[in-house]
């Protein structure tokens, strides 16, 4: 089966990473894959992976990533002819009040025509673009009853349903060896700051100072684009425990950097909408502990991540995290057992057997 999704790909965004996991399994299991990606991203930009385009990939679009709160669409680019000229026999829509709405009712008939359109929501708010509504979608998936109870019922489809985040599959790693291979210190207590905004890290450094003076924590950060790297490199100079690697590694190589860790740190702020964290699902799988707040970001993964309350307790957490034991292993058996039936592997089977249903309907 040849298989179409019109998303962010090998870009630093969750939206991608939901695409990769999907498509990654989708060309495991012997189906043709094409992407639809963007050129580019309206107000910031694109942030590419450190790897180049798959042979699959056309870039023929704009993305707007907050489109989905205005009430009118804006006017995106969008080159129509890869589109209407590849042959497909389902497609699925990322977040599609991010893409070029305007340009695609023009041409939905036409697609429609060669099987299913799927819309994957991903927005945290109810969607306002008018021209998300003027669009009859075969079938929507939303990602748990948050969503759907947010405005699942508003969807103009033949179908809604929920369709759980996949998770990344458990790929185990040994310390040294990604040590090793990162050229990284083999036995300082190694800190990873992933999937955060470096900015947001400055209120706890006095706290992680602490512990770089009291047991030689090291913080590692990976950045490459814009504010990000700014931010890390000022926590570098004010710091000397933090280390900063300039790079976006695609996922793959991004699980080297994991397994050569204690631990990893996710702090971000709650949010405003409703929140799903594509870092915990791209990256628990490496069977490091992730550290997080006791906020919304994160209220879906009780029990698979250390939580913690305040700074204080943070630094309490990530203490007991060092010395390994009854804690760690508790939230990696945990772990895994929410991996279990959400692997990328049986949310790309069915999503790919409701979306033939849907269009058979």
């Amino acid at each position: 089966m040849r298989i179409a999704l019109m998303s962010p790909w090998n870009d630093c965004c969750g939206v991608a990473v939901h695409a990769w996991l999907l498509g990654s399994a989708w060309l495991r299991a012997g189906h043709e894959l094409i992407v639809f990606a963007p050129l580019d991203e309206v107000l910031k930009g694109r942030m590419p992976v450190d790897a180049p385009d798959e042979d699959f990939v056309r870039r023929c679009w704009v993305m707007h990533q907050h489109a989905d709160r205005l009430e009118e669409a804006p006017e995106l680019f969008l080159d129509m002819s890869p589109l209407l000229e590849e042959g497909f026999d389902v497609l699925f829509v990322e977040k599609p009040c991010s893409a070029p709405l305007r340009g695609l009712t023009h041409i939905i008939h036409e697609l429609k025509q060669k099987g299913p359109v799927v819309a994957i929501m991903h927005a945290g708010v109810v969607p306002r673009p008018k021209a998300f509504y003027q669009i009859r979608w075969d079938l929507a998936t939303v990602f748990d009853k948050r969503f759907y109870n947010l405005y699942g019922r508003l969807i103009n489809a033949r179908r809604v349903e929920i369709v759980p985040y996949p998770f990344h599959p458990v790929v185990e790693g040994d310390k040294k060896a990604a040590r090793h291979a990162l050229d990284l210190p083999l036995e300082a207590p190694l800190l990873l700051a992933f999937g955060v905004r470096a900015k947001h890290l400055w209120p706890i450094m006095p706290y992680l100072a602490h512990l770089a003076d009291e047991r030689g924590l090291k913080l590692l950060i990976i950045a490459k684009h814009g504010e990000g790297l700014r931010h890390a490199l000022a926590l570098s100079t004010r710091y000397g425990f933090v280390e900063v690697r300039r790079a976006a590694p695609h996922y793959e190589e991004l699980y080297t950097y994991h397994h050569a860790v204690d631990a990893v740190l996710l702090h971000r702020p709650p949010a405003d909408y409703v929140p799903i964290s594509s870092t915990v699902h791209l990256c628990l799988g490496a069977m490091r502990p992730l550290i997080c707040p006791d906020n919304n970001y994160f209220e879906v993964y009780d029990g698979a991540v250390v939580k913690y309350r305040d700074p204080e307790d943070m630094v309490a957490k990530l203490e007991l995290v060092l010395e390994g034991g009854a804690l760690v292993e508790e939230v990696l058996r945990k772990a895994r057992r929410l991996i279990e039936g959400r692997t990328a592997k049986e949310v790309a089977e069915q999503l790919l057997k409701l979306a033939l249903e849907a269009g058979r309907a």
